[in-house]
């Protein structure tokens, strides 16, 4: 939904209805100081495809507008002045280690190596190292064939890639950066094995999208930083990176500093944030998605609830698809883990999500969930 000049024009008022609880989240994570108001704005709109950010849109509206959708109505969080970072040094400019060979783990891999950085993967069996490695490759050959990089610069993507199921080969990372699967016993075990072969000075970052470093940092010795780096998916197309590095990190600032840089370099836009669960992006646009499947059990359909927010407020998709795109199970799993942290009765996932789930129906990837696919 856009002006006619390219800009994006306000939600209808059924729409911003339906974006009140998203909006409200939004002035809460800036009073909680969990990022900025322009940080947030910037979240929202790289990483979860919204024209305006909550804070652009709330600053159009009326004291009374605001106050109609549960905002006191009152002066909004401004944006504090940065921080004056101070200057990266040398920075991380040499190989980069990633744990994973899935969809994200892949996506972080092409980003890096396409980059020029060479990037040491470690998988678990040679098999799934070869089923990476055939994923990098087909996506290579897509850049060629549309144009976007050439056959000498696809071999030399495909030559800064190396697999291994040592752990110990990732020693000489400037950062490794662990993408497995999103359970919190997973990565524990991956951050214990890996804290158990790495030098104490390399950087652990986790790509979590449901919890904190926190909840990693006692499982991993004192000495190593780790510190939060969240792509989205597929990262090699989406430009937003959270750069979380919690407060108890031995010169954090200067951790942040060259964290942020390295995502810039990587051509990604970085945001700073607190170590909450959801960080900004998930903390926001999940809730909303639970709001959207309550105001579908209101008996709105879920074609309408999906053409409220496309249309009404210019959503790249329909709330109700995206969670079928995103999983049904991942969705409730994102809730539960916000759920566990923030007594927030909205939090809870809406009854329908736990019904589809218990039922199979998890959205594109089983063929159905709010939506039917061939």
């Amino acid at each position: 939904m856009t002006s006619p000049a390219g800009v994006a024009a306000p939600p209808s008022p059924p729409a911003l209805d339906a974006l009140s609880g998203l909006l409200r989240d939004a002035v809460l994570l800036a009073e909680r100081g969990t990022a900025t108001p322009a940080d947030i704005d910037t979240a929202m709109r790289l990483g979860a495809g919204h024209p305006t950010g909550p804070f652009t849109l709330l600053a159009g509206m009326t004291a009374d507008q605001q106050r109609g959708l549960g905002l006191p109505g009152q002066q909004l969080p401004e944006t504090p002045a940065p921080d004056e970072l101070p200057a990266a040094d040398t920075g991380w400019t040499g190989p980069v280690g990633v744990v994973g060979t899935g969809h994200m783990a892949g996506g972080i891999v092409e980003t890096v190596a396409r980059n020029g950085r060479p990037v040491r993967v470690l998988a678990r069996t040679t098999a799934s190292g070869d089923g990476l490695r055939a994923r990098v490759t087909a996506s290579l050959d897509r850049a060629v064939s549309r144009g976007r990089l050439d056959e000498a610069g696809r071999a030399d993507v495909l030559a800064r890639v190396r697999v291994t199921t040592e752990p110990a080969a990732l020693a000489g990372s400037d950062v490794v950066v662990e993408a497995v699967a999103e359970d919190l016993h997973v990565k524990v075990l991956v951050a214990q094995q890996l804290d158990a072969q790495l030098p104490a000075s390399t950087p652990l970052a986790t790509n979590t999208s449901s919890f904190r470093v926190a909840d990693l940092r006692p499982f991993v010795s004192r000495a190593r930083p780790v510190i939060a780096l969240h792509f989205f998916n597929p990262a090699q197309v989406m430009k937003l990176v959270e750069v979380v590095v919690p407060d108890d990190v031995d010169d954090g600032a200067a951790l942040r500093a060259t964290a942020s840089a390295w995502a810039a370099d990587l051509g990604k836009t970085p945001i700073s944030c607190a170590d909450a669960r959801g960080f900004v992006v998930n903390r926001l646009l999940i809730p909303f998605l639970n709001d959207a499947v309550r105001l579908h059990e209101q008996g709105h359909a879920v074609a309408e609830v999906d053409d409220l927010l496309r249309t009404g407020a210019g959503h790249p998709m329909g709330p109700l698809a995206l969670i079928d795109l995103i999983g049904v199970d991942v969705t409730v799993a994102a809730l539960e883990s916000m759920a566990a942290v923030e007594d927030d009765p909205r939090i809870s996932p809406a009854a329908t999500l736990r019904e589809l789930a218990a039922t199979g129906r998890l959205g594109r990837k089983t063929g159905a969930g709010f939506h039917t696919y061939s």
